[in-house]
């Protein structure tokens, strides 16, 4: 994305559902801190100048972006609560019909849901914050070590007896989203990546080969899965030593 702070809100919208089908999760967009913080100012503004429900719902994707990425760039003390109500006013008789827009927002642009791990008798709140950090997945600052971690358990099947032992080694801010996955995505998720790591440090299957296998984790994902091998393989091949 070019910077942020030289479109308005229109434009970044535009640009956002323009992205749409081109990722699988938010945090595909590869936003930067800059864009980011660019976006919740311009948001915060449309909230105390307008903030009218025609405008909510109209900008609903880019509240969406914001509050994915304030997982990974925001204050990690922030939860889904405060940051929603930063953007809209927060109103006991509209709050259930804003959450409501919130969760449409992926399904209308036809993101990935996650509804086997999602029970209809799941408050709509902790349905739209399971979401959210599901979509804001790995943070790029932090997926080599994470990679780096599961990578030690490649040859772990019973892989479940494990799962404990790896979220309390995860690094701070992967280990809060993926706490807000609920155990079944987060399991679910880490043996895909497990799986991913695997196929790419054996260097048979391609690129797009591997997208269309791991339908669940995010492109992003993928590639610097395949950059983090690489290097690996870079420093061992010259004795560098792995990252």
């Amino acid at each position: 994305m070019n910077d942020g702070s030289k479109i308005n809100l229109l434009q970044m919208q535009k640009y956002f559902e323009g992205q749409m089908k081109k990722i699988r999760i938010i945090s595909d967009l590869e936003l930067s801190e800059n864009d980011y913080r660019s976006l919740g100012a311009k948001l915060k503004s449309l909230r105390f100048f307008t903030g009218n429900e025609s405008d909510i719902e109209d900008y609903m994707l880019s509240i969406v972006v914001y509050c994915t990425y304030t997982l990974i760039y925001g204050d990690e003390t922030d939860n889904f609560d405060d940051v929603m109500w930063m953007i809209m006013n927060k109103s006991q008789y509209k709050e259930r019909m804003h959450l409501e827009m919130y969760r449409d927002v992926f399904f209308s642009y036809g993101l990935d849901t996650f509804n086997e791990f999602m029970d209809d008798s799941f408050d709509i709140k902790l349905q739209c914050q399971m979401l959210t950090a599901r979509h804001a997945g790995i943070p790029n600052s932090e997926k080599n070590e994470v990679f780096d971690m599961i990578s030690d358990y490649i040859e772990c099947e019973d892989i479940f007896e494990k799962y404990y032992d790896m979220y309390y080694m995860l690094p701070s801010r992967s280990k809060l989203i993926i706490g807000l996955f609920g155990d079944a995505m987060h399991e679910a998720i880490l043996v895909n990546m497990r799986d991913l790591i695997r196929d790419v440090m054996d260097g048979i299957i391609r690129r797009d080969e591997l997208i269309a296998k791991y339908p669940r984790l995010s492109i992003s994902l993928i590639d610097h899965c395949i950059m983090w091998n690489d290097i690996n393989r870079h420093n061992i091949r010259f004795g560098l030593g792995v990252s």
